[in-house]
């Protein structure tokens, strides 16, 4: 009888394993071969220590990222307002707008572009900060050992990248306003 059980025990154990091998297969894949699979049956994480503790590091800079994402947005809505204050001219003081005097349109310009950084520090105060915190995030990523891991090597790749658009994104918007800014 035991070995009849043992028998019917195995019969099935095969049938499960034929009828699931895609599974097992992507499962096997995913978790990085065997010694992944037996680490995630046995710790409840496939990744190695040091590899998961990279991975972590750029889940946290990707939460940052998407927050980068946010200011990103939050700096050209305040560099769309600034240029409309470029088209209805500069602020003037009731007494300004009182007195009569007439200047150059080149002049007029210049003085625009001045009065618009001196009305709206912030927008000089927001890319800088954004422009900084840009810088720490590549920092970060840069400091993340791979041990010579590809998908940790793919994600730090992509982030970068990311990077590297939204840096390009904002000096798209800062050189929109023909300005320079120094920091």
């Amino acid at each position: 009888i035991k070995s009849a059980t043992a028998a019917t025990a195995v019969v099935l154990l095969t049938g499960m394993i034929i009828q699931q091998r895609q599974v097992l297969k992507s499962t096997y894949r995913n978790c990085r071969g065997m010694e992944g699979m037996l680490r995630y049956i046995w710790i409840g994480d496939f990744l190695p220590p040091h590899i998961r503790d990279a991975m972590d590091k750029l889940d946290n800079v990707s939460e940052r990222m998407v927050e980068a994402e946010i200011q990103l947005e939050e700096i050209e809505i305040l560099i769309g307002r600034v240029e409309l204050e470029s088209v209805d001219g500069p602020r003037r003081s009731p007494e300004e707008q009182n007195s009569n005097n007439t200047s150059d349109t080149a002049d007029d310009k210049e003085e625009l572009k001045k009065q618009l950084f001196q009305q709206y520090p912030e927008v000089r105060t927001k890319i800088g900060l954004f422009s900084t915190s840009l810088d720490k995030l590549a920092y970060t990523i840069d400091s993340i050992n791979s041990h010579r891991d590809a998908d940790v090597k793919t994600r730090k790749k992509e982030l970068s990248n990311n990077i590297v658009a939204l840096m390009n994104s904002l000096d798209r918007m800062v050189s929109s306003l023909n300005i320079g800014v120094r920091l």
